[in-house]
């Protein structure tokens, strides 16, 4: 049975760091920004990364199968992607992360007791990615270009505790074009400028972009793409109660030696009672539904309450 480790995984402490509604009018982009070393992977919350590192811990050692999947191609990437991840988070964050003689330890704090890993495959008996998205909140997944068999970038491995109503089993070793069929207009407006992008990306630059949606469950774990029904009980008194602002900050970065993609995925949810007491959010949030296109309500499952949440917005 899958459950979280604690009824508190959701984050509700302070301010999210992003909201990344866009302003009027919608333009349709990838929406990609440059970011540093420094920022390829977020720790804001130290009680919530130990919520979420305890989650994924739970998830790896009762469902694993579901969790991690890896095609054989994948080692190679896999290693440089572990070995990358090694030196930046004992870079960035030495108040958490320490490395010496092939251990690496996440260090103990106030809210999370410590874990350390064997850094030596060989010894360790564990897939290199996997032990690598062990050591972080956001998932990891990893795309290989093209070859004889796959005609476009495709998913050869992922570790995917806390997909967004998706699992790994339908993706797996499919091409991002296949992904990313169920999209509205990513066929006819960003299937060729992504896979140009991928094409030509720099190796070890680090990307990053963030979406959202509106979700009736904070649960982090969201493994089936379950539409809401008519009769939600959402109206505009309650919306702030039963649903939560869920976003997912992704970021891509091509690694050098393989060529292959990294895709990273932190996510962050919070209740839309607390995020509207930030200033002008509420009316960025109102804004945004406004213009999303009846296709893309239906893809993010917001059609049967946007007019709802829209006038519980209006009272901000």
């Amino acid at each position: 049975m899958e459950k979280e480790s604690r009824k508190d995984i959701k984050r509700i402490s302070h301010s999210p760091p992003h909201f990344p509604f866009e302003d009027p009018p919608l333009t349709l982009s990838m929406g990609l920004l440059k970011v540093s070393n420094s920022d390829w992977f977020e720790i804001f919350d130290l009680k919530e990364r130990a919520l979420q590192l305890e989650a994924k811990r739970n998830f790896l050692a009762s469902i694993h199968k579901d969790v991690f999947m890896a095609d054989a191609s994948a080692l190679k990437a896999s290693i440089d992607v572990l070995n990358l991840m090694l030196i930046n988070l004992t870079t960035y964050q030495p108040d958490l992360y320490s490395l010496k003689n092939n251990i690496i330890k996440l260090k103990p704090h106030k809210y999370f007791e410590g874990e350390e890993f064997l850094t030596d495959l060989n010894t360790n008996g564990m897939h290199p990615l996997d032990l690598a998205a062990r050591l972080v909140q956001e998932d990891l997944l990893i795309m290989l270009p093209p070859n004889k068999k796959q005609k476009g970038w495709w998913l050869a491995a992922g570790s995917l505790a806390f997909p967004s109503r998706w699992n790994l089993k339908d993706k797996f070793r499919k091409t991002m074009d296949a992904i990313h069929a169920p999209v509205p207009f990513y066929k006819d407006e960003l299937k060729t400028p992504t896979n140009n992008f991928f094409n030509k990306m720099p190796c070890d630059d680090i990307f990053a972009r963030c979406n959202w949606s509106l979700h009736d469950t904070p649960s982090l774990r969201q493994n089936r793409a379950k539409p809401f029904v008519e009769k939600t009980g959402i109206n505009s008194k309650n919306a702030g109660e039963r649903l939560w602002l869920r976003v997912e900050r992704q970021t891509i970065r091509k690694i050098k030696k393989t060529g292959a993609i990294l895709f990273t995925i932190r996510i962050y949810v919070d209740p839309l009672k607390e995020i509207v007491k930030f200033e002008g959010v509420a009316k960025r949030l109102n804004k945004a539904l406004s213009v999303l296109p009846p296709e893309m309500q239906a893809y993010k499952q917001n059609n049967t309450f946007s007019d709802s949440v829209r006038k519980y917005l209006d009272q901000f």
